[in-house]
């Protein structure tokens, strides 16, 4: 059964969730979001226009134990890509304060659906496809029309088809943070007659982290190459362990300062123990230090006390590593054999062991080498 929803018509219609009927009554797309939200334990947000800001939206929702999915876009139509990292960092900041939890958030530039999809216990009981996008107008005011679906099958396809197509995938608010200073300079440069294209494109590319089907991502040609060694002796990761790097926007640790990895410079992980191939990042920072409370509490902290943000650009290859795991003996020995002229790091060396054996924690190796791997890992399919 399917129900009609417009902004200028009342709806009144039995909402069944584990065979418990609720009864609602509403005047339109607001309304019946808000209504739906409420019951929800969780939501899947698709609209590419949005909220500059969120307050209306979640005033007097209680988002508490609820997790919230969006999925939208940063086109460079008029002024959106002005206005939309400060919706996101709206949004963002305001389910974070409700929920304690940064929600997902991702990016697909050539979105147009508006879908919105309401859980409860991991089931999807009721839906919105429509013309209304997730901002006042739209689900208030426009002449706006959508079909309210209670499919639990045709939802969940909903919902895989929206998030196959993502370019960008679970920005942070670091990464939002970034957006909304190129904003906020641009603001001051650009007339509002034109649309506006901020240089999006780059910066998505050196803060935010593609999804596992864009392949399009350019490592920038003066990057740098480095090994980043993850795992200790005493706490190796071993390919029984089957554990995933597949954190789309993460930190990686330093025991030295990584004071020379510039913003774009390319850090392939290494396991001890395992000694494979993790993934590989790009960097998105600058260098940061823990603080002497976070030192004092947690030894790890004092151990690896420097970190940068960092973006995995092989999610495809960092879920499933361990199920054909690449050997970094069995890479440099391929290399070697390709380029027997090239040396592995850049110190020279053919093998960067003897650094890893040192205790080091990142390693600069040659472009080649470091081009080598990343292809290595690119074509990987388990």
């Amino acid at each position: 059964m399917s129900h009609i929803i417009c902004n200028a018509r009342k709806l009144k219609v039995d909402v069944t969730i584990e065979s418990k009927s609720i009864s609602i009554a509403v005047n339109n797309h607001f309304e019946l979001i808000q209504a739906l939200l409420q019951i929800a334990d969780s939501a899947f947000l698709v609209s590419p226009f949005l909220y500059e800001n969120f307050s209306v939206f979640f005033s007097d929702l209680n988002l508490k134990g609820k997790s919230i999915e969006l999925i939208t876009s940063c086109a460079p139509r008029g002024t959106d890509q002005l206005k939309k990292p400060f919706s996101l960092r709206s949004f963002g900041s305001l389910v974070e304060q409700n929920t304690g939890t940064w929600p997902k958030i991702g990016v697909d530039q050539s979105l147009h659906s508006k879908i919105y999809i309401f859980l409860k216990n991991g089931n999807a009981f009721a839906g919105i496809v429509t013309s209304a996008n997730l901002t006042g107008s739209g689900l208030k005011t426009n002449h706006e029309t959508g079909v309210l679906l209670f499919d639990e099958s045709s939802l969940l396809q909903l919902m895989e088809e929206a998030g196959s197509h993502l370019d960008y995938v679970n920005l942070s608010k670091y990464q939002i943070d970034q957006l909304c200073t190129a904003a906020s300079i641009m603001k001051e440069k650009v007339p509002d007659s034109i649309d506006h294209e901020i240089g999006l494109k780059n910066l998505l590319n050196n803060y935010c982290t593609p999804s596992a089907g864009n392949r399009s991502i350019v490592i920038r040609e003066s990057a740098e190459y480095y090994i980043k060694v993850s795992g200790v002796r005493d706490r190796p990761i071993l390919v029984e362990h089957r554990r995933p790097f597949d954190e789309p926007h993460c930190e990686l640790s330093f025991a030295k300062s990584p004071d020379k990895i510039r913003l774009g410079d390319c850090l392939l992980e290494v396991a001890v123990g395992g000694m494979c191939f993790l993934s590989y990042y790009s960097c998105a920072s600058p260098v940061f230090e823990r603080s002497d409370k976070d030192k004092a509490a947690d030894p790890d902290a004092k151990r690896w006390p420097y970190y940068i943000f960092a973006n995995n650009l092989s999610l495809h290859y960092g879920m499933e590593w361990f199920k054909q795991p690449l050997y970094y003996n069995d890479i440099v020995e391929r290399f070697k054999s390709k380029y027997p002229g090239v040396a592995v790091t850049k110190a020279g060396k053919d093998h960067f062991i003897g650094a890893l054996q040192l205790g080091h924690s990142y390693i600069k190796v040659t472009s080649e080498f470091g081009k080598f791997v990343r292809e290595e890992i690119d074509v990987f399919k388990c």
